[in-house]
């Protein structure tokens, strides 16, 4: 890998909160020590809780910035994420940052329809940010409402906020309002391609004297010298990024094969499930490049080199480990592999 020639690139790594406490502390600390710039804690029904493992990594770190990635607007009031995020910024010193995007995880579970996006996430962060001005805010939105709400503490104004999403309408959001903006799982030159073209769109009606938005790819990846094994453990979660994909998969240009996308038609989402086992097995390895970095070493280099040629500047990995590796394992390859080779 030929790192001088790439642009430069900062990492960090997706910890689903499903460790235990102890556990999930050492990994932070294993990820900060090992030159991971960040720590993202997915806020995913029904896990332990995004904010109390945020809080977690504020207090047994000292260098990692940290933020859930992502939160949504529709489980928790804005209200209570500017709360909630102005309240671990300062236990962390300035560190965290605010992802969010529009979310699905539990929504059916919960009885919680994800209604108009787009409107959705532009009224949560102009909430957002107003409380943590110091504002007492009443809104009257088309979807979120505050009366009168104030923080009760003085917070950070400038906490960052990263867009997350894949969607058109919400990527130009992120490219118009964010901070950063949180691209999920595309990660091909044509599926980043796509992402960039409606960031940039929502660019031009960025604010003046705004600079561009920081871009953030959120990367399922498996790291094996065996790159077949490391393909084949991200094959399940691409099953899950098409389903939710389906709407765009003809503008990111990605094509399926006849059999696999009839079978997407009559899924029930989960990992585990049945249906999506059998439909991974269809997934050919051409449509895993499109959504994940799957590979040795070398490979995922080299896709990192891609990415940053595309734009990106920040790689979020959520590991997906290969029969026998550990996530320490997983930690330590990739920043032997990656990280301490672009340094």
């Amino acid at each position: 890998m030929d790192a001088a020639a790439a642009p430069a690139v900062t990492f960090g790594i997706g910890l689903l909160p499903h460790y235990p406490p102890d556990q999930f502390v050492r990994l932070a600390q294993l990820a900060e020590a090992r030159g991971f710039d960040r720590v993202w804690v997915p806020d995913e029904r029904f896990y332990r809780d995004c904010y109390a493992y945020l809080t977690l990594c504020a207090t047994h770190t000292g260098r990692v910035r940290m933020g859930p990635c992502v939160t949504d607007p529709y489980t928790r009031h804005p209200a209570l994420t500017a709360m909630a995020m102005a309240t671990l910024d300062e236990i962390a010193g300035g560190r965290a940052i605010l992802g969010i995007g529009a979310g699905v995880s539990g929504f059916d579970a919960m009885g919680i329809r994800r209604t108009s996006p787009a409107v959705a996430l532009r009224e949560a962060i102009a909430i957002i940010r107003a409380l943590w001005r110091g504002e007492r805010v009443t809104a009257a939105g088309e979807v979120i409402s505050l009366k009168a709400g104030r923080l009760d503490f003085q917070a950070r104004p400038d906490i960052p906020v990263y867009v997350a999403g894949r969607g058109p309408k919400i990527l130009e959001i992120g490219g118009e309002v964010g901070d950063g903006v949180i691209v999920g799982a595309l990660a091909s030159s044509a599926t980043l391609g796509y992402a960039m073209s409606n960031i940039r769109a929502g660019q031009r009606r960025r604010a003046t004297g705004l600079g561009p938005p920081e871009i953030v790819l959120w990367l399922h990846t498996a790291i094996d010298a065996d790159g077949a094994r490391a393909r084949q453990a991200v094959r399940r979660i691409v099953v899950g990024v098409l389903l939710s994909s389906l709407p765009v998969l003809d503008s990111l240009g990605v094509a399926l094969p006849d059999d696999l996308r009839e079978r997407l038609g009559r899924i029930t989402y989960g990992v585990q499930s049945p249906e999506m086992i059998e439909a991974a097995r269809l997934v050919p390895d051409e449509v895993l490049d499109h959504f994940t970095m799957a590979g040795d070493g070398a490979f995922c280099g080299r896709k990192v080199n891609e990415l940053a040629r595309g734009g990106v500047t920040h790689v979020a990995v959520l590991p997906w480990l290969t029969p026998g590796q550990t996530i320490e394992d997983f930690v330590a390859t990739f920043a032997d592999e990656l990280i301490g080779s672009r340094r």
